[in-house]
């Protein structure tokens, strides 16, 4: 992995070059049957994002800045103004952009958009090669943010890439809104960032705050969070709990455990949690195992939505609240932000209610050895476990009755690491629930059910593919929302990719890599979309795959 200039937004090296050839052995997924026969990628990024359902109805298009070329730090002012030509009410509204970089050398770097304060996109891009001018096209569904989007506001777009004689390769970016006319799929309410964009979290400010005067109608609240890791921290899950971390460029760095998550405080009060996942960068851990496929989410980091609907009533008091995000187990750096979705009664100048329980804590964490290291600069085999069982209900009072929210949050993480003479390998495990239970007039139910696991290992053996020395890492990440809305469905992702390893005396060799993706994914309508993608080097080979219809 690349070691990063002091002046850029985040430090990319120390994980990737300083975790030397070990590991355990592992295979690729055969290709799947059907497949088409391979071709040239050239410069696309093979991305099996599921594509984003869009309106059949006419839309207008904002463009928020054209293609651009971003050198330096400075953020690129945006001035954003509604549609003239379609005011709303909008079925849908969707943010895209667009990247491309040029060939040569240059690190991957991170990349925002926020409007009004409100962060619309966080995402990183590609690493390029000689030869390889890599371009890609992102989407995100911004329809809930239609109430700040119905007047003009200020915001702003940032990537730092920094030029010089060693990286001279430049990102371009070019960014717009697509307005889809139409009946809304709910009436407006408040949108009220709690960052202005993205703020730094680390161990000296672990918190950040904003002082907010609600509505005094609110009848639902949820909270969009975005978190990323910077420096160390991008590698969080590489770190050693006490004195089991040797503080050498070979070992890991020292931390309370390797576990983050992003705490939502409400007056000093724990209102909301979101455990954070891995996330691997393009020049993650070895760069040439994202020569031509990102890591999954790499590309657009989605945010996480926690539910803080009990809380409302309390809110609606009239007088200011200080709402915060802390992440109190942060080490360099992270950088976060939040957004509050609020929903107001159109018929009531005042909700009245109470917030009625709350268990929420931090998470339960225990860490254990299962096996002593083996020689110095070692830690052995060290697992963590983090988990959570907690509630949190309250209610308000509207013109159809009382509505009770009850907002259920269940976690059980564990990571296994393996550090030894010889041997590098890490096993990561992660299931989270969120369920929300509602009483009244209407009752409903919605639990977002996610898995996450990550498996790593450095300097595989047995050889696989005549390489004596490889990495290899499988990901997957799946998501399930059961119960009532109009958003329940099920994706699931999966990611292997393997390509020789390197060290700090010895470059990456430029062959083989290979890869295999896959993407399942049903909506409520029950329509399927499914896709496999096996890279060799600078082929791809897909199987004919794309959005049904349900079966009858």
């Amino acid at each position: 992995m690349d070691i990063d200039h002091m002046p850029r937004v985040r430090l990319c090296g120390i994980m990737g070059r300083a975790l030397l050839a070990a590991g355990l052995s592992a295979s690729i997924g055969a290709p799947a049957a059907g497949q088409t026969a391979p071709r040239p990628i050239g410069n696309a990024v093979v991305d099996l994002s599921p594509p984003l359902p869009r309106p059949s109805g006419p839309s207008c298009t904002v463009t928020l800045f054209d293609r651009r070329d971003f050198q330096g730090d400075e953020p690129l002012p945006l001035a954003y103004r509604p549609p003239a030509d379609c005011p709303g009410p909008w079925h849908k509204v969707v943010l895209e952009a667009d990247f491309d970089v040029t060939t040569g050398t240059q690190f991957d770097r991170s990349a925002d958009l926020t409007l009004g304060g409100a962060t619309l996109f966080l995402g990183t891009t590609m690493e390029p090669g000689e030869t390889y001018a890599p371009h890609w096209h992102v989407a995100r569904d911004v329809t809930d943010y239609a109430a700040l989007l119905r007047t003009p506001t200020d915001g702003r777009a940032i990537l730092v890439n920094y030029l010089d004689k060693d990286h001279d390769a430049h990102v371009h970016w070019g960014a717009r809104l697509v307005f889809y006319a139409g009946e809304a799929p709910a009436p407006d309410g408040v949108v009220l960032p709690v960052t202005a964009g993205l703020a730094r979290l680390d161990s000296q400010k672990p918190m950040v705050s904003r002082t907010i005067r609600f509505p005094r109608n609110l009848t639902r609240l949820a909270i969009d969070l975005f978190a990323i890791g910077q420096e160390r921290e991008e590698f969080w899950y590489d770190c050693a709990p006490g004195n089991l971390a040797q503080r050498n460029i070979f070992g890991p760095p020292p931390c309370d455990a390797p576990y983050r998550e992003v705490e939502v405080r409400i007056d000093g009060r724990l209102a909301g949690v979101r455990s954070v996942q891995p996330d691997i960068f393009t020049g993650g851990i070895n760069p040439g195992l994202w020569r031509r496929v990102p890591a999954l989410r790499a590309l657009n980091l989605p945010p996480a939505r926690v539910d803080l609907t009990p809380f409302a009533a309390l809110l609606n008091d009239g007088q200011p609240h200080v709402i915060a995000l802390a992440m109190p187990t942060a080490g360099t750096f992270f950088r976060v932000s939040g957004t509050l979705i609020g929903t107001v009664d159109p018929t009531r100048p005042v909700v009245t209610g109470a917030l009625t329980a709350n268990t929420l804590a931090p998470a339960r964490i225990v860490t254990r050895q299962l096996r002593a290291p083996r020689g110095p600069g070692a830690i052995g085999t060290v697992q963590t476990i983090a988990t959570r069982a907690d509630r949190v209900e309250g209610y308000v009072d509207t013109p159809h009755g009382r509505v009770v929210t009850r907002v259920a949050y269940d976690l059980d993480q564990r990571l296994t690491n393996t550090r030894d003479t010889g041997v590098s390998s890490k096993r990561y495990d992660a299931h989270q629930t969120m369920t929300v239970t509602t009483h009244g007039t209407t009752p409903s139910r919605r639990r977002i059910a996610e898995r996450d696991t990550l498996a790593i290992d450095i300097g595989v053996q047995p050889p696989l593919y005549g390489v004596k020395n490889g990495t290899q890492i499988a990901q997957a990440s799946e998501r399930t929302i059961s119960g009532d809305g109009p958003d329940k469905g099920r994706t699931a992702q999966t990611l292997t990719t393997f390509a020789p390893s390197f060290s700090l005396f010895a470059p990456p060799q430029p062959t083989p890599n290979r890869v295999t993706v896959t993407v399942h994914d049903m909506d409520a309508g029950g329509r399927r979309y499914d896709k496999t993608a096996v890279v060799t080097d600078d082929t791809v080979a897909y199987t004919s795959g794309a959005m049904t219809p349900p079966a009858r």
